[in-house]
């Protein structure tokens, strides 16, 4: 939509500040949930495919490695919120 002369020009948005840290966290649990998950269900016999548990793994690897990433490139401050 282009402003008109009508409209004062929209203002700029600024990054959210979240917290990256315990974002993280979370989503390398959701993985590791759903990793239990599927671990249960092969225990209980039930036939799943074996890229899921490989996936779930993948999904933690990397969440470890964007977790580090954030410490290293210091994109969040001592209390896990970035800057």
């Amino acid at each position: 939509m282009l402003p008109s002369p009508d409209r004062p020009a929209p203002k700029e948005l600024a990054p959210a500040r979240v917290n990256a840290k315990a974002l993280t966290l979370i989503g390398i649990g959701a993985w590791v949930a759903a990793l239990v998950v599927f671990g249960v269900l092969h225990l209980t016999g039930t036939v799943i495919d074996g890229r899921w548990p490989l996936i779930c793994i993948t999904g933690v690897v990397l969440g470890w490695i964007g977790f580090w990433w954030l410490h290293r490139v210091h994109l969040i401050n001592d209390e896990g919120i970035s800057e």
